[in-house]
């Protein structure tokens, strides 16, 4: 019986993609999941509830596309995307990107709501399913402001246009958009409601944990330039789970396909939490020369993250730790590692002028990245250097993460690292420029045309 009420609700939620439909739709009560263990096949629905944005990395500096790759991705808005056009979705477009963030927190409020209705069940497991919707919800919202929004300027933030914050189920209530700072302070006040409640170990590592709650705080606070408050996020998940892959410990030729990393998300002693983005950009993520040649010649990652693509002189990446079960091209990575939290710690530390952190925790993370008979360590002789070492590590080590959007939106705002994007192809040049408006993605048409959203300038 439980399980047949999770399908039937499953069944409408599938339904409510679009946000008329989803206004249209009003669910029977009966049909609502109630107790905690509804809640729990809610909650583990791996296939909506970790899904997270992937179009970001279309647009980012860290693709390469030649003009014959270029001919062959979908001809629609990931070409349009490639090219920064203003125009870029379609009217019947439908954008993944902002309906599975919706579809999760649309589960997170009914799971929340139901607990409040109803009771009845162990104090242990409702917490830990409470702690799991706040962890989702938080997480939702932060890849939609992400995508979708400005990046958070404390001067502007109460004015920046965010994303409608939906916090009840009911489909008929009004849709507006909320500030960047109020979708802020929602998210926050999630995230260390999930930290509360979440326990220190999961089950599964698609389940959040204490640890993972952290992990995600840390990327918050990093994102709205909280320094202070990312390191002791960071440092809070990393007394949990500390534990780095020692990629000298990794046989590149033991992968089952040759576009996988050859180790499974499951054993793999570093992921903290799994999500994956969006899949349709999963076959079509080639580097340039140039962002190959960052990585060293004694550095692991290069036979372990990229295959060189023969008679074309560029790379794939293969780099993702999501295996793909069955298939040999699975969603990218876009969860939570214990590298992560070393890169956000040494930023914050270098942010802060303590160097020798800084660098301390950088070369923690990149001796288990280099060969063990050819590591140096690396020094930087002021909190500047540090810094600048410190983000090009962060770029090699989280490549194709959904991460290099946010931040070339953040480090955007400093004109010492503020990059101007450029792409040629087709004898066109095509240039996007440090806080151009195209780097927030316009809200799909079918929504601002059923509920008159304002819609982000191009």
């Amino acid at each position: 019986m439980k399980k047949n009420i999770y399908i039937v609700f499953a069944f409408i939620v599938a339904a409510l993609a679009g946000c008329k439909d989803y206004l249209d739709i009003q669910p029977k009560d009966k049909l609502i999941p109630y107790g905690v263990e509804d809640f729990r096949l809610l909650l583990d629905d791996q296939w909506t509830m970790t899904l997270t944005p992937g179009i970001g990395d279309i647009m980012t500096d860290d693709l390469f596309l030649t003009e014959d790759q270029y001919g062959d991705v979908p001809q629609d808005y990931f070409q349009r995307t490639y090219t920064w056009s203003k125009d870029l979705f379609a009217p019947d477009d439908d954008i993944r990107d902002w309906s599975a963030p919706y579809k999760i927190i649309f589960y997170a409020n009914t799971i929340k709501e139901g607990l409040r209705a109803n009771p009845a069940g162990l104090q242990e497991a409702r917490n830990q399913v409470e702690g799991e919707a706040d962890f989702y919800r938080a997480y939702a919202y932060f890849n939609l402001l992400n995508t979708f929004a400005k990046q958070y300027n404390v001067a502007t933030s109460g004015k920046d246009p965010g994303v409608p914050l939906r916090l009840s189920s009911d489909v008929t209530a009004p849709v507006t958009r909320n500030s960047v700072k109020e979708v802020y302070a929602q998210i926050l006040t999630d995230v260390n409601d999930a930290i509360k409640l979440l326990p220190v170990k999961a089950t599964y590592k698609t389940r959040p944990s204490r640890a993972a709650a952290h992990a995600l705080a840390a990327r918050i606070y990093l994102q709205i330039g909280d320094y202070d408050r990312a390191m002791e996020q960071a440092t809070a998940g990393l007394s949990l789970q500390n534990t780095l892959l020692d990629y000298n410990k990794v046989d590149p030729e033991n992968s089952p396909f040759d576009a996988v990393f050859p180790v499974t998300i499951v054993s793999n002693p570093e992921v903290i939490f799994i999500s994956s983005t969006t899949g349709i950009y999963a076959k079509n993520n080639f580097i340039s020369p140039d962002v190959y040649q960052l990585y060293n010649s004694h550095d692991l990652r290069t036979s372990l993250f990229f295959r060189e693509m023969p008679d074309q002189g560029d790379y794939q990446f293969i780099g993702s730790y999501n295996d793909g079960g069955s298939t040999n091209v699975p969603n990218p990575f876009s969860g939570f590692s214990v590298a992560e939290l070393y890169l956000i710690r040494a930023e914050c530390y270098a942010r802060k002028n303590e160097t020798g952190k800084a660098m301390g925790d950088l070369n923690t993370l990149l001796v288990n990245r280099f060969e063990a008979d050819a590591f140096q360590p690396l020094t930087a002789a002021s909190p500047k250097e540090a810094l600048k070492i410190v983000l090009k590590e962060r770029r090699k080590e989280l490549i194709f993460r959904n991460l290099r959007l946010m931040d070339l939106k953040r480090l955007n705002v400093d004109p010492e690292y503020a990059i101007t994007l450029t792409r040629t192809l087709n004898n066109e040049t095509f240039t996007l420029l440090p806080g151009d408006n195209r780097y927030v993605f316009p809200i799909p048409a079918k929504e601002t045309s059923a509920t008159h959203l304002e819609q982000n300038p191009r």
